[in-house]
């Protein structure tokens, strides 16, 4: 399994979501990897495959369908995305600590035959690095109309005119997400642009509106990790998300899917 090439104190946050992925691959697991953070969340397994993720941090499956009716391969390309997605948005948050939960594997079973950890690695990773210096947190910063925003929000299009018309300086790049039924990384690159474009600024303190992890629900044994130590959620002076390497796959376009190896039975 390819390991993720982060700056440094991302990667000390992530190492455990990374470790249990592998481990995951490695012994063909079953059942549900539970993260604890912010935003946190679950990852189902079967066989060592990952079929679903939940997560607070990003609209999931139901949030992205909506009331649409969609056909065989479109509810294959939107369960990907929102798959892909999920993970991401737990990686950017901060992970506390990872812990699995046996599971019968009738309830964890998806239409979807799933996805290799090391491939959801490299999407998360790809993602990542994109927003590395991005200077906003997708959670804890929120967003507010420039006036130089308030005058060009009338000629906006797109997912731009979307996000002009819902930033109120109450809500974050995941309440918009949610509130547009979009997946969380286009939505934070499409916010880093407005903010470079300067469309939108960002308040100059944090609003930390989650909750702390609630004591004695995590193993006390598994190895915390330091709040904020990724960097991710810091508050900066805006600044441009980077380009992220070209993909392998069009999730974010929600395209065709990926080739995929076979579930092993």
């Amino acid at each position: 399994m390819t390991t993720m090439q982060l700056p440094d104190p991302l990667r000390d946050t992530t190492r455990p979501l990374e470790s249990a992925l592998a481990e995951a691959d490695a012994g063909r697991f079953t059942g549900i990897l539970r993260i604890t953070g912010e935003p946190g969340g679950d990852l189902r397994f079967v066989d060592g495959r990952i079929v679903a993720v939940t997560t607070g941090g990003a609209p999931g499956f139901d949030q992205q369908a909506g009331d649409r009716p969609l056909g065989a391969a479109r509810t294959r390309l939107l369960r990907m995305t929102a798959t892909v997605d999920g993970t991401f948005a737990i990686a950017a948050g901060w992970i506390d600590r990872c812990h699995w939960i046996a599971t019968d594997p009738r309830v964890l079973g998806e239409e979807d035959p799933g996805y290799e950890p090391h491939w959801l690695l490299a999407e998360t990773e790809r993602r990542l690095a994109a927003l590395a210096n991005a200077g906003f947190s997708p959670y804890r910063n929120l967003l507010a109309l420039s006036d130089f925003g308030r005058a060009e929000r009338d000629r906006a299009n797109g997912v731009a005119a979307e996000i002009l018309r819902l930033a109120d300086s109450t809500r974050s790049c995941r309440d918009l997400a949610f509130l547009l039924g979009r997946p969380l990384y286009p939505v934070t690159v499409e916010v880093g642009r407005l903010l470079t474009t300067g469309h939108l600024t960002v308040p100059t303190l944090p609003v930390d509106r989650n909750p702390a992890t609630r004591p004695g629900t995590v193993d006390p044994a598994l190895p915390r990790r330091r709040r904020g130590a990724s960097g991710i959620n810091d508050t900066l002076r805006p600044r441009p998300p980077q380009a992220a390497p070209p993909s392998t796959t069009a999730v974010d376009e929600h395209r065709a899917p990926p080739r995929r190896t076979e579930r092993i039975t």
